[in-house]
């Protein structure tokens, strides 16, 4: 795939939603609420993570699978161009506060041209898509090769463009410490196995809202995932109310999805039943198979 254009792959499907063709695959995204709960009890969207979906034809292929096929010379450009879906998929919904949270493998960006490049592609995405850069959370996963100096010199640059940062799997040690003091980031994943073991007492529950609140001063919004029974629910409650992610709540939808329907923003009614209904009941949605795309965009012309 050649690099000279972030939208040179990018096609519109018909139901709206944006899609890219890389070989035989259609690329698709997949997005999953992070959700607030407002003081009746309502969940609010606050934020959604965007997740990756590729088909060959009909049949699905998983995201590990997929990017093990990707050529080493070719995997920057396509971590970049499902980057890109998201935020022109999110942005297509026309939300007014809910951020976007997109991974990132920073090991593949470790030049300072590499980094400058991805950094203007993404300006260009958010531009595209209406989303401010401040509303765009990078999530900056570890891996065990990867330098602290070279991710704090990666979050440096995203900041100064304007970007948020995310970290996850959280679990207090101080390697988790030294990525919040050098990442600085403004949403914060805990590690669920963790969260579940440190909150089985009363004093870990304690110690849990303590730095859920020491978070919230620093501006970091805390995110508890993997909420698949309604004890977790009332956990976040006890915690003080961390944002939360979890298939009891809301699957991940390919885009354009139906959450302006089920979880619009402000007071206006949904015009279903939440999805977190239909979960706790055992019917939560599931996600659609691909469609081919129609035509190309990139009326740009970059």
């Amino acid at each position: 795939m050649r690099e000279r254009s972030i939208f040179s792959n990018l096609v519109r499907q018909p139901d709206g939603a944006f899609g890219a063709a890389y070989g035989p695959f259609l690329l698709q995204s997949a997005l999953q609420p992070i959700f607030s709960e407002r003081p009746d009890g309502r969940l609010q969207i606050a934020a959604f993570k965007g997740l990756i979906r590729a088909n060959a034809g009909d049949m699905p292929c998983s995201p590990a699978e997929f990017f093990a096929r990707v050529p080493e010379e070719e995997r920057t450009a396509v971590d970049g161009l499902c980057r890109s879906l998201h935020i022109l998929n999110a942005g297509a919904l026309g939300r007014r506060e809910a951020a976007l949270i997109i991974n990132f493998h920073a090991g593949l960006y470790t030049t300072p041209q590499a980094i400058r490049q991805e950094v203007e592609w993404l300006r260009l995405a958010a531009h595209e898509a209406g989303l401010p850069p401040a509303r765009i959370a990078c999530e900056i996963r570890e891996h065990p090769q990867d330098e602290l100096d070279m991710l704090a010199s990666f979050a440096a640059r995203l900041h100064g463009a304007g970007f948020a940062i995310a970290i996850d799997n959280y679990m207090g040690e101080d390697r988790d410490l030294a990525r919040l003091e050098r990442l600085k980031p403004q949403f914060v994943t805990f590690d669920t196995a963790w969260l579940r073991s440190f909150a089985e007492n009363s004093a870990g529950l304690a110690l849990l809202r303590v730095v859920i609140g020491q978070f919230a001063h620093k501006g970091i919004r805390a995110i508890v995932g993997g909420i698949e029974e309604p004890e977790m629910i009332a956990l976040c409650r006890d915690m003080g109310g961390p944002l939360m992610q979890g298939y009891l709540l809301a699957r991940p939808e390919p885009a354009p999805t139906s959450f302006n329907l089920t979880f619009p923003e402000g007071d206006d009614v949904p015009v279903q039943a939440p999805a977190a209904a239909s979960a706790t009941a055992g019917s939560a949605p599931v996600e659609n198979r691909a469609t081919r795309p129609v035509r190309q965009f990139g009326r740009r012309g970059i």
